[in-house]
């Protein structure tokens, strides 16, 4: 859970920030380390990242001038902005023996544990952050990116300003489970979704920065509406998926990857089995999905400004009576990170005339095809974000964020694909509804504080799947394939769905509700001057058990220039983590288990 408006509450650090001119430098180094307990009795280091910002400004046009000398037409000032970031992370080299023994799936391995499963047939190696190649972990100690580099231009004349360059874009006004903020997708390898609160930097720090062009046109007042702009955006191209990685990386998804692990992949034997390439142990072997395209990496389009443009667009204004609200659209490919239990790959369907589908498969297997592609369909979203300050009676704000998906993915038992044993469901296109209330207030508690007010904050989320047929997932999913089509439509999950390794008869337990909902309640204060502020909260899935996530951190600002953030995390489970829970949200499927202790050191320069 994050407490994004402590964000804009806490002190900001003092930054020794060197300035020539119009030109200004300052950064920061961050020390990061990551203690896990699941359980009271195991304590595993599994982070130790030390980071790098530098940032630099450069105010290189003012009052139409370039220099203080140079007349440019047109333009009536810009400022260019880079930020780069440097990262190693030290836990690729010391390898420490963590094991993570289960995965989402539980005792789904034949009534065994991910761990027990795989010792028993020889590969428990595998769950071991050693068993990366040397190459791979080389690849993922270390992180050199220009997160941002942008000009922005404001003209003479017209009342129009633009960002280009490598950039984010943040429009909404949720904390964490976003909606509106989807121009740019989240990096989950970073720490997943767990960088909060500050100074961690939150979201800054975790979503993929693209290049784009944004535009904001200031119409001024119009009737009794104030602060009337319109502003909008395109990414020519440069656009990828949520980043996602899969054991044994320490915050990878929990389980291995779906394809090319070899406890269970689906690459390995099973569908694979009548390939004729075979990999070092002598186990017949795909080596790739169909048509070019890489699992969370690229579907099947190119990245140029004809194949993989986005756009979004959004009206903000001020009513008369205070309501400050933006109209919304977005026209771009699914990201998938958003909590959405969405189907990534799409199998090819089956025509049910046997010659057809035995020669469409064997060609595909015969050449070490996976008969299926990874999908990111472009999707119509239109949405409404709106906040208010009730000053007379409550003395709170009210938030407000909602939107309307049209055509994301879902897994269908009712639509057969050539893939059996075990059985991929074919790809049905959903709309959704999704939105969030919420509330912020400064609330005066003597007992906890004389001199500052706690700030508190609330949200209520939902998802609402629209038209969402009733089945019985398990039953439909023992029917033959014919049989199963003409049962009809029936949506299930994509975490889980069966392995060659995994029991097929207890397989489809994640089918897909018709509601998700999640509430989380939050509060942060100030003591000394603001030397100290503890924040504390929790986000609670009543819909999956009631399955959460609690923390609380202390920021001590040990100096003008240096902080030290101590935080601890619990994701909480009633039922217990043998027990799969398939929370989309995460807390009791891709988290649990990974209750940690944060120490966590910030050097501003």
């Amino acid at each position: 859970m994050a407490l994004a408006a402590s964000l804009v509450l806490l002190p900001a650090l003092a930054q020794a920030t060197q300035k020539w001119g119009p030109v200004q430098l300052s950064g920061n180094l961050q020390s990061q380390n990551l203690i896990r307990h699941p359980d009271a009795g195991t304590y595993e280091f599994i982070q130790n990242r030390n980071t790098a910002h530098i940032r630099f400004e450069y105010n290189w046009l003012q009052a139409g001038k370039f220099y203080n000398k140079y007349d440019i037409p047109f333009i009536e000032s810009s400022n260019l902005f880079l930020l780069w970031r440097g990262v190693y992370d030290s836990i690729y080299d010391t390898t420490p023996g963590f094991i993570e023994k289960e995965d989402i799936h539980g005792r789904n391995y034949g009534g065994l544990t991910l761990f027990e499963y795989a010792k028993r047939i020889h590969k428990a190696r595998a769950l071991r952050l050693d068993s990366l190649s040397h190459g791979t972990r080389d690849a993922l100690k270390f992180d050199n990116q220009l997160r941002e580099a942008y000009a922005d231009i404001k003209f003479r004349n017209i009342p129009l300003s633009v960002r280009a360059g490598r950039q984010q874009i943040v429009w909404g006004e949720t904390d964490n489970f976003r909606m509106l903020d989807r121009a740019n997708t989240l990096d989950t390898t970073w720490h997943f979704v767990q960088e909060l609160p500050p100074p961690a930097f939150g979201w800054d720090e975790i979503r993929r920065p693209f290049w784009m062009i944004k535009f904001l046109y200031d119409i001024g007042d119009v009737w009794k509406f104030s602060q009337n702009f319109l502003e909008w955006y395109w990414n020519p191209g440069d656009w990828y998926p949520v980043k996602i990685s899969f054991l044994p990386r320490p915050w990878g998804v929990k389980m291995l990857d779906p394809l090319t692990n070899p406890v269970d992949g689906g690459f390995i034997n099973g569908v694979c089995a009548n390939s004729p390439i075979r990999n070092a142990r002598g186990e017949p072997i795909c080596t790739r999905l169909m048509n070019g395209t890489k699992l969370f990496h690229n579907g099947n389009y190119s990245r140029n400004p004809f194949d993989n443009s986005q756009v979004g667009v959004r009206y903000h204004a001020i009513a008369p009576f205070g309501l400050e609200f933006t109209l919304n659209y977005f026209y771009q490919r699914w990201g998938g990170d958003d909590g959405t239990d969405f189907a990534p790959i799409r199998g090819v369907p089956r025509t049910f005339d046997a010659a057809v589908d035995k020669r469409r498969f064997d060609a595909l297997i015969g050449q070490g095809i996976f008969p299926a592609e990874y999908i990111t369909p472009y999707v119509h979203t239109v949405g409404v974000s709106a906040n208010y300050s009730d000053e007379a009676y409550t003395q709170a704000v009210y938030r407000l964020e909602t939107v309307y998906d049209v055509g994301v993915p879902f897994f269908d038992l009712g639509k057969v694909t050539l893939i059996d044993i075990p059985s991929l469901p074919g790809v049905r296109k959903k709309n959704m509804w999704k939105g969030m209330v919420g509330f912020d207030r400064p609330t005066w508690i003597k007992k906890l504080n004389k001199k500052s007010t706690v700030f508190i904050t609330g949200q209520f989320f939902w998802h609402y799947l629209l038209n969402n047929p009733g089945c019985r997932a398990q039953d439909d999913a023992q029917l033959p394939p014919l049989a199963r089509a003409r049962a009809g439509s029936c949506l299930v999950g994509g975490f889980d769905l069966p392995s060659a390794a995994r029991i097929s008869s207890v397989s489809y337990r994640d089918k897909i509700r018709d509601w998700e909902t999640l509430f989380s309640l939050g509060a942060t204060t100030f003591y000394r001057g603001g030397s100290i502020v503890p924040v504390a909260g929790f986000a609670v899935d009543p819909m999956n058990e009631f399955v959460m996530e609690t923390f609380v951190n202390v920021d001590l600002v040990l100096r003008d220039d240096l902080v030290l953030d101590l935080g601890q995390r619990y994701f909480i489970q009633p039922k217990g983590q043998h027990v799969p829970n398939f929370s989309p949200w995460g807390f009791g499927s891709l988290s649990s288990g990974r209750s940690e202790t944060v120490i966590r050191i910030t050097f501003q320069f």
